[in-house]
Formats: C-alpha cells, structure tokens, sequence
C-alpha cells in the first residue's frame, strides 16, 4: 500500500506524517492590519495565531502585487476618516510587508489573467479579487479571504471554492493538523 497526501502533508505507508507547508494567498483584508486599519471579524488573537502559523512554518503567506491598488486606497480613507497623520505608519508597514521575508509576493501570470477576464465577463466586477482567485486556483493556493460575495458568485457560477478560507478556517486546519501530529508522534 503507497502513502497518501493531504494539503498538509503526506502519510508514509508505516503512518508516519511529514507535514508540508500550506500557501496561502492573502486577500487585502488581512493586509489592513498592517498600517493599524481594524477590520471587522479579525481580531489581534486571530493575528497573532497566523504568525505564529507563519513563523512556525505551517503556513507560507503569499501576497499578489496588484493587493496595493486596493490597500492605498482603503489605507488613505481610513487616515481621512480619523483625521491622523499616518506616515510613519505607512513607512513601517510598508517595509515589513516588502522587506521582512514574511510575504512572498508574487505577480500575476497569463492564465491568471486570462481567468480573471472570465470572471469579469461573467459579471464579477471586482477586478482584484477576480486576479487573487485566479492565481490562487492556477498556484494551488487557499486564498485567504473573507469575501462571501465572491464565494456566492463562484458557486453561481460553478467555479470551485474549496481552496476559498476566512482565517478562522485556516486556522482551525492548521490546529487541526498539529493535534493529528501530536497523536501521530505519541503513537510511535
């Protein structure tokens, strides 16, 4: 009998479980924190435990590079809404986004194009989140995303939606994981 693979890791033919990393491509919503924007539903425990997933290597974050299109925009409304001068806020954001080697970021492929023309064309009018699904499917990634609208619009549509994830389910993956290798390890 051969062993088997999960999106966390693969099961050896005597049970033994070597555990991969899991790419997640993050949705802007779970970039906002990063210049002290709050969004709702995402709490600091919530981020914490992500890092804590990231640094403990069962999560690799993967961020596409048109996300700062709608970042810089929600970013600057919010510092009008509050009236705050947010600079060195930015700055620090900025370079731990881009520099820390936290996020991977990535552009998008033709294909990815290509698939977000789809979705354009079948009437999703959010071009963003029309490129962080496509590339998200055509890298095999869970995208990170807490966007019901477009789930409700990819299953209207037929399209797949399991590598679609909010935090809390990722989360819960990746707890659920670490229990399997902690029962797995204190079998042998």
């Amino acid at each position: 009998m051969h062993g088997s693979f999960s999106i966390f890791g693969y099961v050896g033919n005597e049970g033994q479980v070597c555990f991969m990393t899991v790419d997640v491509l993050l949705d802007s919503t779970y970039i906002l924190p990063s210049f002290g924007v709050e969004v709702e539903g995402f709490s600091v425990n919530h981020i914490a435990e992500l890092r804590e997933a990231g640094v403990g290597g069962r999560v690799r974050f993967h961020c596409l590079s048109v996300i700062w299109i709608e970042v810089l925009g929600k970013v600057c409304r919010e510092k009008e809404r509050l009236g705050m001068d947010v600079d060195e806020v930015i700055e620090l954001a900025v370079k731990s986004l881009l520099e820390s080697g936290f996020y991977k970021w990535i552009t998008p492929t033709a294909d990815d194009v290509k698939l977000a023309f789809k979705l354009r064309s079948l009437g999703h009018k959010d071009n963003i989140d029309n490129l962080l699904y496509a590339a998200s499917v055509n890298s095999n990634m869970i995208l990170l995303t807490m966007d019901e609208k477009l789930k409700k619009f990819l299953i209207q549509k037929n399209f797949k939606v399991d590598n679609l994830a909010n935090h809390e389910d990722l989360l819960e993956m990746v707890k659920g994981e670490d229990n399997r290798e902690r029962a797995s390890y204190g079998a042998h």
